[in-house]
């Protein structure tokens, strides 16, 4: 064995096993991104499915209202009212709070009397679909689920950078994956300058 087939034989078993362990570590994150894109593309599909919207009427302590004290405000909403999301809004004015919270395929909008503690929530889910395709857009989904957009961003690079060094490395089968990796190119290249307005 030449000194070129020996370093050729290590990239090969280093790139194969980073191809093999990243992409099962992201296998999850790829067929959720898979079925959430296809979800995406195909909304009115799904868009229906799961949808719902009522309102809950009650009271909260006037004493959270004078000030008024946000996080107890807010707090007050999650627990007495079943509230979900993360605060987009809290307006206060002399007489009403309004408070509205966001969350991947669902709202919640609330209005409350500053006087009297009276309470109207309405609270709407989108549906599935839409819920699956804000998480796949990253919608009202918080830092944490951002971090895991990008972290699948990464995987998916990795795992198809390794998959090429493999493929280059098997002599017997690179030209077929050269050729078949430029008509990948190629097609999606004429579909965009053709096709897309």
């Amino acid at each position: 064995m030449t000194h070129r087939s020996i370093r050729l034989v290590r990239v090969a078993r280093v790139a194969r096993s980073l191809h093999i362990y990243l992409t099962m570590f992201a296998f999850l994150m790829m067929l959720f991104f898979a079925v959430t894109g296809f979800a995406l593309n195909h909304e009115d599909w799904f868009a229906q499915w799961g949808e719902s919207r009522r309102e809950v009427h009650g009271t909260i302590a006037p004493a959270a209202l004078a000030g008024p004290d946000r996080l107890q405000v807010v707090e007050a909403l999650r627990s007495s009212f079943g509230a979900v999301g993360a605060v987009s809004t809290f307006d206060v004015d002399t007489n009403t709070v309004h408070v509205e919270m966001k969350g991947p395929g669902r709202e919640v909008d609330a209005e409350i009397n500053r006087h009297t503690g009276e309470t109207v929530m309405s609270i709407e889910l989108k549906g599935i679909a839409v819920r699956l395709d804000d998480l796949h857009r990253g919608k009202d989904a918080g830092r944490a689920w951002s971090l895991i957009i990008d972290a699948s961003a990464v995987l998916l690079l990795l795992g198809s950078l390794t998959g090429i060094v493999m493929w280059f490395t098997l002599p017997r089968r690179r030209r077929l994956g050269v050729i078949s990796l430029a008509t990948g190119v190629v097609i999606c290249l004429a579909i965009y300058v053709v096709w897309v307005p």
